[in-house]
């Protein structure tokens, strides 16, 4: 299975990509880099659904898995890249079932990687 890459252009069937969520619109593709804030299981249309809210400092955005009780490692406070079409409901705009990765946690600006410790002087 080949890794999933987000789209790269500034325009996907000639209509332009949102890049930060304050620029998402409906019906418009998205691919965005943002923090998990919450995560709620909820009833959409009669159908269980997971539902995500992510903020990347523009705004927040819902993102949705239907029929899933759980998404693997998607947690508050993970970093991910979402990239999908932007569709509205009663939430507001979300994204439904989107691709997804999850990015690199960031290295403290020591250099100093979160398992390493650092040798005391004497």
């Amino acid at each position: 299975m080949n890794a999933w890459e987000p789209t790269s252009g500034d325009s996907w069937g000639g209509r332009p990509i949102a890049r930060r969520i304050a620029d998402v619109r409906v019906r418009r593709r998205v691919v965005v880099t943002a923090t998990v804030l919450d995560t709620q299981l909820c009833i959409w249309r009669g159908w269980g659904a997971q539902a995500f809210e992510l903020d990347d400092g523009t705004g927040r955005l819902t993102i949705m898995f239907g029929g899933l009780r759980s998404v693997p490692g998607m947690v508050p406070g993970v970093r991910c890249t979402v990239e999908g079409t932007a569709l509205a409901d009663e939430r507001g705009v979300v994204l439904w079932n989107p691709f997804y990765r999850f990015e690199p946690c960031e290295v403290p600006a020591t250099g100093v990687g979160p398992f390493e410790q650092v040798a005391s002087p004497g």
